[in-house]
């Protein structure tokens, strides 16, 4: 892949044909139990995100090869929008949603995802938007640890009220001021880091317990420690920084919810 053909532009229904094309590729490179993560959305739900209303879509190309694609949208005040159980406290005319990104199996590792929702997060912006906002399964960490690696932090994590599917919400103000590239450090905050060991796959439920737990505590989930393999969560406090001793955090947990 040479970077320099890559490029970046708003999808329109001309390019139908190339969407469902990447869509099947990208489903049938999975395996069976990580085919769920995916929306298999018909040629009649891309036409809807074709007309560039509401619901829009961005695309990354190879030179005439589409790779990557986003589905997003900018929803009206006057309409019904997706995830209404999460931000339901703010208009529909501030937020941008992302509702699906996909990257071909060949591309991965080059920050395609962060490269859109860069280009959707300005596009957003210009049209007066204030607020990012989205959904991930919680057994499809790679793309909640990108989305974390992009600026957003987990401040739900629930049920989805549609299918009862195991979900994480995770959100981000949007300004034309410039994200830093490394989240600084928030001083005023009570620190808890959650190991994730090398098989994420394997403890989903566990940890899908210890972020409800956590984000009932006042925590959110903002950066993945690489070195440590751990997610970082951050309480807002006026007193020191301190690390929850995970001893304690069980034992409370155990009380209230039965962990």
């Amino acid at each position: 892949m040479n970077k320099k053909t890559l490029t970046v532009k708003k999808l329109d229904i001309s390019h139908l044909a190339d969407v469902m094309h990447l869509q099947e590729k990208i489903i049938q490179g999975l395996h069976p139990d990580e085919q769920h993560f995916i929306l298999h959305r018909t040629a009649e739900d891309y036409m809807k995100c074709l007309e560039g209303k509401s619901d829009n879509m961005l695309g990354v190309f190879d030179e005439n090869k589409l790779i990557a694609q986003a589905v997003f949208k900018l929803p009206h005040n006057e309409e019904q929008r997706d995830m209404p159980e999460f931000k339901s406290e703010m208009e529909n005319k501030d937020l941008v949603i992302y509702e699906a990104i996909l990257v071909d199996p060949a591309y991965r590792g080059a920050s395609l995802m962060k490269r859109m929702l860069e280009y959707i997060e300005a596009h957003a912006i210009d049209q007066g938007r204030t607020h990012a906002i989205i959904q991930i399964a919680v057994d499809n960490p790679a793309s909640w640890i990108n989305a974390l690696h992009y600026g957003m932090s987990i401040t739900k994590v629930d049920l989805d009220p549609e299918d009862n599917a195991k979900v994480i919400y995770l959100e981000k103000a949007i300004s034309h001021k410039p994200s830093p590239s490394v989240r600084p450090a928030n001083n005023n905050a009570d620190v808890y880091s959650m190991y994730l060991g090398d098989n994420i796959h394997t403890k989903i439920p566990t940890l899908f317990n210890k972020m409800q737990y956590l984000i009932q505590s006042g925590y959110k989930g903002v950066s993945l420690n690489k070195e440590t393999k751990s997610l970082i969560w951050e309480k807002s406090t006026n007193t020191r920084a301190k690390t929850l001793a995970f001893g304690f955090l069980m034992h409370k947990n155990k009380a209230a919810s039965n962990f």
